[in-house]
């Protein structure tokens, strides 16, 4: 019979997996809704020029790495080496700030953290390379519209929105180490119900 953490970690896991798949069929649904209106909206401020197809190919470029990172390269086992030391390298430094914590929470905490500053780093180099191909086909093939504000404005808003929630957050006394002050506090206290 497996112990409560293997099951536990079972579920998590697979919570986590339906997680990224939902999050992929929200990208793919998406698609077309945001495609059609970038069409329209090209046709009627521009329609001299076409962007709009720039635009459609660095979304199905964005969904293409989705579906890689979802389905494709979930089976890598480099991938999982990486983030099982990191996991236990999270683990180790929360094992010395948090000794009341048990590994088994310990050990999922880090597990998302990981996957979180993955997640943040990759459309930081996303970001990086994407704005400049955008900002030189705006200005080199459309120069009477500016578009690449747009995508300018958008990516670095999210980008931002990203940090915020992973590190920023902690930086204004809001972030993780508050929570779980908060968490005890109330357990504490008795006060959570």
């Amino acid at each position: 019979m497996e112990s409560n953490f293997i099951q536990e970690e079972r579920y998590f896991k697979a919570q986590e997996r339906v997680k990224n798949i939902l999050g992929f069929y929200t990208h793919l649904v998406s698609t077309i809704f945001i495609v059609p209106f970038i069409i329209i909206l090209n046709l009627e401020l521009v329609p001299q020029y076409y962007w709009f197809w720039f635009y459609i190919a660095a979304w199905f470029a964005g969904l293409f790495i989705h579906w890689l990172i979802i389905f494709g390269l979930s089976k890598v086992t480099t991938k999982k080496n990486w983030q099982r030391n990191k996991v236990k390298e999270i683990m180790d430094e929360g094992i010395n700030e948090e000794p009341d914590y048990t590994q088994e929470l310990l050990y999922m905490n880090a597990k998302k953290r990981v996957k979180e500053v993955k997640g943040f780093y990759a459309f930081l180099i996303v970001t990086i390379i994407t704005v400049p191909i955008v900002t030189y086909i705006n200005l080199e093939f459309v120069p009477g519209f500016h578009f690449f504000w747009f995508v300018v404005v958008g990516m670095l808003f999210a980008l931002f929105m990203m940090w915020l929630g992973i590190f920023g957050f902690e930086q204004f006394g809001l972030g993780k180490s508050w929570q779980q002050k908060k968490i005890k506090e109330l357990i504490k206290n008795d006060s959570f119900k």
